[in-house]
Order: C-alpha cells, then structure tokens, then sequence
C-alpha cells in the first residue's frame, strides 16, 4: 500500500519530509505558503500521520515507500528525520534529487566516537526505552525539547501538540530507531546543491553541527539562525522560505 500523499500548487516540484512522531500537517502555513510558487508534494512518513507502516521499516524499505510516490524529478525539502531521509534518497537515487535542503537535520542523530555534535547515545536510549513504557508521556517530553529555547515556543509547542496524536503506536518505534542511521558518507558525497538550515538553541541538533557539516561537504551552505530551535520554518518563516527560493530557483536556473 502506497503512502499518503498530496500535491497542491504549481511551479518546480518540491518534496517536503516530516520529523518523527508526527505527520506532514506539522508544515500548515508553512506549506500553504510555497504551494504560491512551487508545486508541493506532502507525505506523511510510513507509520505516521495517515501513512501504515511499510515492510520491515529499514532504512531501504522507507526510501523506497518515498520515492514510489514522488515526482520523479524534485526539490527535496527534509526537517529533522525527514531530513536523514531525504540524504539517503539523494544517495540512493540522486537522478531523482534536483537540491536538498536540510532543516535541524542531523545526517548522524545519535553521538559516536568520531561525532560529538549530536544526541548522547544514554539520551537516545532513555527515549527508546519511555516510548516502550509510555508513548504519550515521551512524545510530549520530545515536543518540550523540540520547542525549548525557541522565540515562538508556545506557538511551536500547540502546533506539536495538534499533530502528535495521529501516529500508529507499532510503528513509533521502528520511526525512531531510522533515527541511528549514520548519513554522514551520503552528506560527503551530495552531487546536488544543498543548505542546512540550523536553529542556535536546538536542544536536538546542536548548532555545533554547522562546522562539521561543512567539513564533511565544504560545497554545503549552512545557515544558522538566532532565537531558533528545532522548528525554524515556524520560528523564522520568512527567512527558510527565502533561503528555499534561493536555492531552488539557483538550481533551475543553472540547469
């Protein structure tokens, strides 16, 4: 069974990815406002929003579910866990990537050896180990830690609040654990044009993540902006709408 989807709007087709524990309704106006110049394509992620879950939940079989009912030529726009999707997309099948742009994504969530600028593995852990004990509970704890921070908090936290419900609870866990794939060698390799666009007082992305981003990909804009936190397209619409339009059209224009 094929994804959910929609696409609305006229113009270059762009792909928009949701983060985890929610659907593609966390986008509102947001979404409403590129649908004016681009022709928007929404998914909700297998398992949530109004997605079921797709074979095994690996990492191949999820891009795979993506790319079955994407434009067959895109901007690809990826926030959080969207965003290490969209990079194994670009990986996978990077004909099908026109740019990338990369919101408080991270291509390797959790903290290893040789990458500090990421979730400590016992943090990661412990969220594993409530959402077995209490989904609820812990998709509340993770929509204060996404917020927290951030110049427009209350409103980030009540729009959070309104998505985090529709999710199916045997596939909230599979969703997660995509979160420990490592994309740093997709993030090396990128052939299209690409942007991250990070949020200064991200409690899950650390703003540490802008020099070591560009060190593994020096072709990669980085943009980091002040009074954001894990959720800048509601925080600081007009600036990531900007910054999309810049790249997307660059990229066309360039060919």
């Amino acid at each position: 069974m094929s994804l959910w989807h929609e696409t609305r709007g006229i113009g270059p087709d762009l792909v928009l990815l949701h983060g985890w524990g929610l659907s593609s309704a966390i986008w509102g106006d947001f979404a409403d406002r590129l649908t004016e110049q681009y022709r928007v394509t929404l998914i909700d992620l297998p398992g949530l929003g109004r997605s079921l879950p797709v074979g095994d939940m690996s990492l191949d079989v999820v891009v795979e579910a993506l790319l079955a009912v994407a434009p067959e030529r895109a901007h690809w726009l990826g926030w959080s866990l969207g965003g290490q999707l969209a990079l194994a997309l670009a990986q996978q099948a990077s004909e099908r990537v026109k740019s990338l742009s990369l919101i408080a994504a991270n291509p390797c969530f959790v903290a290893r050896d040789d990458w500090s600028c990421a979730m400590a593995p016992e943090v990661f852990n412990a969220f594993v180990e409530s959402l077995a004990d209490n989904e609820v509970k812990t998709l509340q704890r993770f929509a204060a830690l996404q917020t927290r921070g951030s110049a427009t908090a209350r409103d980030e936290l009540k729009r959070l609040k309104s998505v985090i419900v529709s999710a199916e609870p045997q596939a909230l866990a599979p969703a997660l654990m995509l979160l420990e794939s490592d994309m740093r060698p997709a993030l090396a390799t990128l052939g299209c044009p690409a942007q991250l666009i990070l949020g200064a007082e991200d409690q899950l992305v650390p703003q540490a993540l802008a020099a070591e981003a560009q060190h593994l990909n020096n072709n990669l804009s980085v943009e980091v902006l002040e009074q954001g936190a894990h959720l800048p397209f509601i925080s600081h619409a007009d600036r990531v709408l900007a910054s999309i339009q810049r790249q997307v059209d660059a990229t066309d224009a360039a060919g």
